[in-house]
């Protein structure tokens, strides 16, 4: 049985407000309370970073990435950071 996704990609602003917490719930689940890391994750950059939520058949957030830019985290290069799948 195949689980299909369906993806979508919005910059900080574009993000409903219902969106970004779940963005921030999962996150939290998966780094801080899973693989015990209990350091700050709303580090600064998500306002510059566009995000690339993936929802499942019930449209549950269940992937998650976030693309930066060059500039905000390597000077001279873009990156793929946060990279969640539950």
């Amino acid at each position: 049985m195949k689980n299909k996704l369906s993806y979508t990609c919005k910059s900080f602003y574009q993000l409903e407000l219902d969106e970004l917490y779940d963005i921030m719930a999962l996150r939290q689940i998966v780094f801080i309370v899973e693989q015990d890391c209990p350091y700050l994750d709303a580090d600064g950059k998500d306002k510059f970073a566009h995000h690339l939520m993936g929802f499942d058949e019930s449209s549950k957030l269940v992937a998650y990435t976030r693309l930066l830019p060059e500039g905000i985290s390597y000077e001279a290069f873009s990156s793929i950071g946060r990279v969640v799948t539950h």
